[in-house]
């Protein structure tokens, strides 16, 4: 009796949490995704009175923020070497830690490496052990949150591209979750358009009514259709976002960050192109202040 009480109370406390949706159509269609959309909107904005950084203005107001040049050369170059013999350690199996995503029927080969902050990696990849724990990308995402703790996490990628059919989900335009989350990328490789560059809508992870329109549309359909994915764009917003995108091309060593609660996609390649990123990212409970 206690147990089913308890899971009925966490069900109901399911909105508070990062869960992308509540898969009720009657609370939908009374506005919960909505409340939790505005909600989550208005702590963000009370959070910017306690913690909010001068140098992130234009990350708070366009959803992205790039830096050439990001690391010294002489890392840089170790923690390419370091990348690399973690990737063909995955690629010949001998890797117990790492995970090979080959999706099947994908328009990539997607491998990464989820790194984790042990002893193991602190030993055998001191470089990227280092990176893990810089404080200027723990600093730049403590800003993006508005909040002093952040739970960060590291994995390295490689992305190859197979064909242009572009039926791998990154491709197409869509937001990671109804809040504000965050990603970033140091890239090990130059990111032209030929290898499939970030795409963005500048200004979209802002408070917007269109938006709302359709975080509500979404929310209803979702929970009636259980095959529809209510975080990706139809024919005509992709069409709409195409027109408008930004593309990022950069040179290696580069670093991106971008609130991925803003439409966003994965470039279109040329197949047989590869690119090589460290990337980080964070969850966190867009509810809690601090």
């Amino acid at each position: 009796m206690f147990s089913t009480i308890k899971i009925k109370q966490l069900k109901f406390f399911n909105f508070l949490t990062t869960k992308k949706t509540i898969n009720s159509f009657l609370l939908n269609f009374f506005g919960l995704q909505i409340f939790r959309y505005l909600l989550s909107k208005f702590i963000y904005f009370l959070l910017g009175f306690f913690y909010s950084e001068k140098k992130m203005q234009k990350y708070y107001k366009n959803g992205y923020l790039m830096i050439d040049k990001f690391l010294s050369e002489e890392k840089f170059l170790k923690i390419k070497e370091e990348f690399n013999n973690i990737i063909e350690k995955e690629k010949k199996g001998r890797n117990t830690y790492a995970q090979n995503y080959l999706e099947k029927n994908s328009s990539i080969n997607y491998i990464l490496f989820e790194f984790e902050d042990n002893n193991e990696n602190k030993i055998l990849y001191p470089e990227l052990y280092s990176l893990y724990k810089d404080k200027k990308i723990y600093n730049f995402f403590q800003s993006a949150e508005r909040k002093k703790k952040v739970m960060l996490y590291m994995r390295l990628e490689r992305v190859i591209t197979n064909d242009q059919l572009k039926n791998d989900a990154n491709s197409h335009w869509h937001v990671d979750t109804f809040h504000n989350t965050h990603k970033a990328w140091v890239y090990l490789t130059d990111v032209k358009k030929k290898n499939g560059p970030f795409n963005y809508l500048k200004g979209s992870n802002r408070l917007s009514i269109r938006r709302l329109i359709w975080e509500y549309y979404n929310s209803i359909k979702n929970s009636i259709d259980k095959d529809f994915t209510a975080f990706f764009t139809d024919k005509n917003l992709s069409k709409k976002l195409e027109e408008n995108k930004i593309e990022f091309d950069c040179e290696k060593n580069s670093f991106l960050i971008a609130n991925t609660h803003g439409f966003h996609r994965r470039g279109d390649a040329i197949t047989g192109q590869i690119r090589d990123s460290v990337s980080f990212y964070t969850r966190e409970n867009p509810y809690k202040f601090f």
